[in-house]
């Protein structure tokens, strides 16, 4: 598609780089925005998504260089170059989530349960952005297909194969997280109990990678029987979402709820 945006001398603009940058920028005005009407603290607010962003980043792009440590341990200039796509969500999900479980031990006045409830439909949102900027890069392409709504990459700079009609999964994704997004964020603003719009979008989310993941092109590491690694991900999501969800329904009768 459009993997450079603009390139004057050493300066490059890529599109991925943008669309990240984009994306984190909507995400964080989301929590800014929702946690000023639940009363938490806009600066430790700033803290705890600049934390989670930060190993959220180094997280993804670490999964990305050893699911291709083929390619990077003959190319270790290219580790860093995040910019030109290469991320796994589900390694920077695991490593944020570990950041601001960490930073809410140590700051025990704010509650796990209802940040979780903001961090979730911000995390589609990002994600939304995210998804097209791997289309515009070429990454996370998908299997040769005959249908009308294929998507097909020429430029030579793009990261998927060029001349081959493929399954948009990038905008699959993006219009999924767009739905989990307007989904969560209603179902934030009604009474609810803390932490059941964290475990929907664990449910959620998984369902549709774990059906995205069907139509997957690239190397993604080895296979667990007929599954990707992203579909067991996906899987241990799915039923975790789905039991904390029901669990927190049923117990904890004294739990606040949120709006």
């Amino acid at each position: 598609m459009l993997p450079t945006i603009i390139k004057l001398g050493p300066l490059t603009l890529r599109s991925y780089g943008l669309m990240v940058a984009l994306g984190l920028f909507a995400a964080l005005q989301y929590i800014v925005y929702r946690a000023k009407a639940k009363g938490i603290s806009q600066n430790k607010v700033l803290d705890i998504v600049l934390y989670g962003i930060v190993a959220g980043l180094i997280g993804a792009r670490l999964a990305y260089v050893l699911t291709n440590f083929g390619f990077y341990s003959r190319n270790l200039g290219d580790i860093v170059k995040i910019w030109e796509g290469g991320l796994v969500y589900y390694g920077g999900f695991l490593a944020g989530s570990a950041a601001v479980i960490v930073y809410v031990l140590a700051n025990p006045e704010i509650n796990l349960w209802e940040l979780g409830d903001i961090l979730a439909p911000a995390l589609s949102l990002g994600h939304v952005f995210g998804r097209i900027g791997c289309l515009l890069a070429g990454c996370c392409y998908g299997k040769v297909t005959g249908l009308p709504w294929a998507v097909k990459f020429s430029n030579p700079e793009s990261l998927a194969p060029t001349g081959l009609c493929l399954h948009p999964t990038q905008i699959y994704e993006a219009l999924g997280n767009l739905v989990i997004f307007i989904s969560l964020d209603r179902f934030n603003r009604s009474p609810h109990k803390k932490g059941q719009a964290l475990f929907a979008y664990l449910f959620l989310y998984g369902v549709l990678r774990f059906t995205v993941e069907f139509s997957r092109g690239d190397d993604r590491g080895a296979k667990f029987l007929i599954f990707s690694q992203g579909q067991v991900i996906s899987a241990v999501l799915i039923t975790a979402g789905l039991c904390l969800f029901f669990w927190n329904s049923r117990c904890n009768k004294d739990q606040g709820k949120g709006n």
